[in-house]
This record gives structure tokens, C-alpha cells and sequence, in this order.
């Protein structure tokens, strides 16, 4: 993961789970960085992160906050 200035990526990780909880019917990754302008491989490693800390949760290929 790329070098990121202090809060940065607490910031993405934030805009990710607001993405998250609008989108009711879930989104699939490349979704969710297309939504973002992120690449999708960028968009993976907060999913899983946001997995990790039990803020998402995945069914099939969507995402959906919890």
C-alpha cells in the first residue's frame, strides 16, 4: 500500500462504509471503485479491512455495511 499522509486513510476507510450504508442493495468491488475513482485492487484491501474490523460484511460478489 502506497505511502499515505496522516488520517488519509482513516479518511477512505470512512468514505467507504458511508458508501457502504447508502447503497441498501450492497455493491460489488469493482463498484465501489469505480464509485470512488479508486483502482480495484485499492478498494479489496478496505473491504477486507472494514471485514476485519466487523463494519462490512459480504454476500455473493456484493458488500453491504453492517
Amino acid at each position: 500500500m502506497a505511502r499515505l499522509q496522516n488520517g488519509e486513510r482513516e479518511d477512505k476507510e470512512n468514505m467507504l462504509y458511508r458508501l457502504l450504508r447508502r447503497l441498501r442493495f450492497g455493491a460489488r468491488e469493482s463498484e465501489v471503485a469505480q464509485e470512488l475513482g479508486w483502482q480495484r485492487r485499492t478498494a479489496n484491501n478496505y473491504l477486507r479491512k472494514l471485514k476485519k474490523e466487523e463494519k462490512a460484511e459480504r454476500e455473493g460478489r456484493s458488500w453491504f455495511a453492517k
